[in-house]
């Protein structure tokens, strides 16, 4: 059979696994679209204009008396980014919020649960 690899989910399915655990947990949360790619530097001026910023994490999620920041990446292969790193600094330095980098949905899962 040789080495058969399985596949490596993309950071999108692993967010997607984890709002599915959300829901069925009722717990109140929204992804922080960031995705703002385009080519055209009029919609970026516009977008850095009106206050957007990178490096926000990938999820807010309302958890009993604290709020928690979630920077999703894939199991393996993806990376934080300098400014990810000072956003999630930054956070963890108010009360009752946290903020974290998660490789995949069992890890926000794990995140999660040790809050609750």
């Amino acid at each position: 059979m040789g080495n058969v690899k399985p596949d490596i989910l993309t950071e999108y399915q692993e967010q997607c696994l984890l709002v599915q655990y959300l829901e069925a947990k009722k717990i109140k949360f929204s992804k922080i679209a960031q995705e703002t790619f385009t080519r055209d530097w009029g919609t970026k001026m516009k977008n850095k204009l009106s206050g957007l910023r990178p490096g926000l994490p990938d999820m807010l999620i309302i958890l009993p008396k604290k709020l928690l920041f979630i920077e999703m990446k894939r199991t393996k292969g993806g990376s934080v980014k300098p400014d990810q790193k000072e956003w999630i600094e930054e956070l963890n330095k108010i009360d009752n919020v946290y903020a974290f980098v998660a490789k995949g949905y069992e890890e926000a899962k794990k995140i999660i649960e040790s809050l609750c």
